[in-house]
């Protein structure tokens, strides 16, 4: 990745890695020792270390000798660790090398031992992983390093030696610029061993390696582990030397963490592509993250307004792309450069007469989702050949009423202004569309000409005898609208083509398709308004193995293929975003398609948190399409239908209004929907806490049971008392900066303080009408003593959720409401405890 480099502005553009010849070297030689049985080092496999057969990361959570290693014995080994790379840090000639080869002592791989894997020669393994590595982006995004380390032309001295040797500076006299200067370190530039190592193990390990990604992920981790433990060096250095060591060895950690996310992420995309997508994988995208994602700088670089050169994006689409879980600490930098290739110059839609799209923070916050002036006129969207004055065709009512079951437009030439119907089959082409674009209808509306001619023509060119809309096949009539409804699973699952409407996607001219177009096709589906919309989810679900986006000139194109394409030959960053929309992803089989894409309560909510259905009460009938095999047009019915059945206690934590009225429920989400809390405090009162606490499906935590009488299940249970009020009232503010030795250090802001709004609601129960509160916390699974980790599960950062529930009697338990509770305040004692919460 070396080469001549001035400091000057970048490219508009960004760069893909170029490996340099030293670094195919390299690549040949970890290949030829990794697969020499002699040389890899790995445990025995009596060894309980030992996972998997491809891939062994030593993370200290076992010391030499296999006793597990936990809390101040596992940090003091961490901290061990990260202090004899702070040694090798400060050498300009060696550093990058001594750090590279002492964090590859950590990560032993060897190739070609598992049935498993394909046999490949040597020279096609380099060559894949040398291909793959060379579509990740050139430089990772830039953290903050303190400004000792630049800026300063006195101080130019001790980056300089740092730098790719043959770097060359623009304005020896002017202070260098920190982000030019960033992408010539030579941990920034270069391609650690271990990266080399991954590469070759992710392009050449078979499909379907489970444990392999597990064992990638704990390295993952112990890489983010590593940037946040703070490890002084032993004795005193002059201050630059503590600064250019801290500061190069977090460059050369967040470097290595970025890049192995992305190998991890791709992976994980190359088996869902090649098998189906499988839930189970989602354990996978379950990373700790690193507390440089808190930092805004770097936050403002990886995803913010620093990126775009847009004004068209929304920026919920985009919110709701990039706080996915899989998400996590990537890079949308080229992501950002791809949507600006088609769309600059176009106004944002977000607002009614205002060019700025709206804040991102809710969809009710985005005019698209409420204001009506902003959806266009039912049937306004014409074919691109017609002048818009053709005529509409209205259902022929006896035509539909006569056909048995689910029900399909037919291909049969129509004389006069009437459609007629066929039964819907596998050879239907369904169409999702975003209603408020202009081809929203009832049947005894009708349909504009143009349109059905278009459709009908689509359906033909794949094969199809007839196609499905929602504006022809579900009537306005109460009854027949439930039935239409009730069949919605079955016509997009059996469908041959599912076709993807949207705006903006239908202005993309795919005749020329290289792989910039490609990248620019697929991030405009990841944020396109079809993509957010709660029933256009449901219908990409059922409908995910036929996924096919229609564009400009009325040309389709498989998703799958431009998935595939992006994700073999495309950048890295593009084609791991995938895994934030999952559910696009086609499942394996015909018959697997059907079973699992019924989801759980749970996961259904989960999808359904932040995805907008403008009918008042299709949340619920969506949710109940997701994951039942009736339609229930409120919750309460969806709950009762489940008595007997189980929830996942961590699920329940989430800011979702609960059934109201219905004794036995005052647990149960009414909506899987979560509307944004709004809480304003003082300047003194900091709270960041306010949520909202989206639902998480809850997977690996305490189940609990649904009974006629509420729900039982155990939990880790405080019992409120308001002299415990002083110790948990609130607590100090602080935040986390740069040491004069380039360590990070935590600071009390004096005159501020962090509220425990957790507790205030508490003390507020207790002091109305309710004689006892209990704060509850999931238990980690069926068994255990153990809180459950939000934060490895739930991707949360804003301190532990609890569970309030308050009792008039102490005996008789409801809901309250939940809320974190700030982790600068300690939590109190919490015990085991079996609750019954009607």
């Amino acid at each position: 990745m070396q080469g001549s480099q001035v400091i000057s502005e970048p490219n508009a553009t960004m760069e893909d890695v170029s490996l340099s010849a030293e670094e195919r070297e390299q690549l040949a030689t970890l290949w030829s020792e990794g697969c020499s049985p002699s040389r890899h080092g790995f445990p025995d496999p009596s060894d309980e270390r030992w996972s998997n057969d491809s891939f062994y990361c030593d993370d200290f959570t076992s010391d030499d000798v296999g006793v597990r290693l936990e809390g101040p014995a596992r940090q003091e080994r961490l901290k061990q660790f990260k202090r004899e790379l702070l040694s090798s840090a400060g050498d300009p000639i060696t550093h990058f090398k001594s750090l590279s080869s002492g964090l590859q002592r950590q990560a032993i791989c060897r190739y070609q031992d598992s049935p498993l894997n394909p046999s490949i020669s040597g020279e096609v393994a380099v060559a894949r992983a040398a291909q793959l590595l060379s579509r990740l982006p050139a430089v990772p995004s830039r953290i903050a390093l303190t400004s000792l380390l630049w800026g300063d032309p006195g101080e130019v001295k001790h980056l300089e030696r740092f730098l790719n040797e043959d770097t060359t500076f623009v304005g020896r006299n002017q202070p260098v610029n920190m982000r030019l200067a960033w992408a010539q370190l030579q941990v920034v530039s270069r391609t650690s061993s271990v990266i080399l190592q991954l590469a070759l193990l992710v392009t050449t390990a078979g499909n379907d390696r489970y444990s392999l990604a597990l064992s990638i992920r704990s390295f993952v981790d112990f890489v983010s582990e590593l940037i946040d433990t703070n490890a002084e060096q032993e004795g005193r250095q002059p201050r630059h030397v503590d600064v250019v060591r801290n500061s190069i060895l977090d460059a050369f950690l967040w470097t290595t963490w970025q890049r192995s996310l992305m190998l991890l992420y791709w992976f994980v995309m190359k088996t869902h592509l090649a098998l189906g997508y499988n839930r189970k994988w989602d354990a996978i995208l379950s990373l700790r993250g690193c507390g440089q994602l808190l930092n805004p700088s770097v936050r403002e670089t990886l995803y913010g307004s620093a990126n775009q050169s847009h004004e068209s994006m929304c920026q919920w689409a985009f919110t709701l792309l990039r706080s996915s879980r899989a998400s996590l600490g990537l890079d949308f930098r080229r992501f950002h450069v791809r949507f600006s290739s088609l769309h600059s110059g176009k106004r944002a839609r977000c607002q009614f007469d205002v060019d700025e799209p709206c804040d991102g923070s809710h969809p009710l916050r985005c005019g698209r989702f409420l204001d009506k002036r902003l959806v266009r006129e039912e049937q306004s969207l014409h074919d691109e050949a017609c002048a818009g004055k053709c005529d509409r065709l209205v259902w022929q009512e006896t035509s539909y009423t006569s056909i048995k079951g689910p029900v399909a437009v037919s291909l049969e030439p129509h004389r006069k202004v009437n459609i007629t119907y066929c039964a819907a089959s596998n050879q239907t082409l369904a169409i999702s569309h975003v209603w408020s674009h202009g081809q929203g209808s009832r049947p005894h509306e009708g349909i504009n000409k143009c349109l059905h001619q278009k459709y009908a023509s689509i359906a033909r060119a794949h094969g199809c005898t007839s196609y499905w809309i929602d504006s022809m096949c579900i009537p306005a009539a109460h009854d027949l609208r439930a039935e239409a409804i009730g069949y919605i699973n079955r016509i997009f699952a059996d469908s041959k083509v599912v076709l993807v409407c949207d705006r903006d996607l239908m202005d993309i001219d795919i005749a020329n398709l290289d792989r910039n177009r490609l990248e620019s096709l697929l991030v405009t589906v990841f944020v396109s308004d079809w993509s957010v919309r709660a029933w256009t989810l449901l219908e990409a679900m059922k409908g995910s193995h036929a996924l096919h986006i229609l564009c400009k000139h009325n040309r389709t194109i498989s998703l799958y293929d431009v998935m595939s394409k992006v994700h073999n030959s495309g950048s890295v960053d593009i084609a791991v975003l995938a895994l934030s929309v999952q559910h696009l992803v086609p499942s394996s089989t015909d018959a697997f398609r059907r079973s699992s894409s019924r989801q759980s309560t749970e996961v259904a909510a989960s999808l359904l948190s932040h995805r907008h259905a403008t009918r008042e009460g299709d949340d619920v009938v969506i949710w109940s399409l997701l994951s039942s095999t009736a339609v229930y047009q409120d919750a309460a019915a969806l709950w009762k239908a489940k008595i007997g059945h189980q929830v996942a206690t961590a699920y329940l934590l989430s800011n979702s209004p609960r059934v109201e009225g219905v004794r036995g429920f005052s647990w149960a989400p009414r909506t899987p929907y979560v509307r944004p809390d709004h809480r304003s405090s003082s300047s003194a009162d900091v709270d960041v806490l306010g949520g909202p606490y989206n639902p998480f499906e809850g997977g690996a935590s305490e189940l609990g049971t649904i009974t006629r009488r509420g729900l039982r299940a155990e939990w880790l249970v405080y019992r409120v008392s308001e002299d415990d009020g002083p110790a948990y009232r609130d607590g100090p503010c602080t935040m986390t900066k740069l040491s004069a030795s380039g360590e990070r250090e935590t600071v009390v802001l004096e005159g501020h303080r962090i509220r425990n709004f957790c507790w205030e609601a508490a003390e507020k129960l207790l002091g109305g009408e309710h004689e006892s509160v209990v704060l509850l916390q999931p238990l980690a699974y069926t068994g255990s003593s153990r809180a459950y980790d939000a934060s490895g599960n739930r991707g949360e950062t804003h301190g532990r959720v609890l569970a309030i529930c308050a009792s008039k009697d102490g005996e008789r338990w409801s809901w309250a409401g939940v809320q974190a509770w700030p982790s600068s305040i300690p939590l109190p004692a919490f015990l085991r405890d079996e609750m019954l919460i009607e």
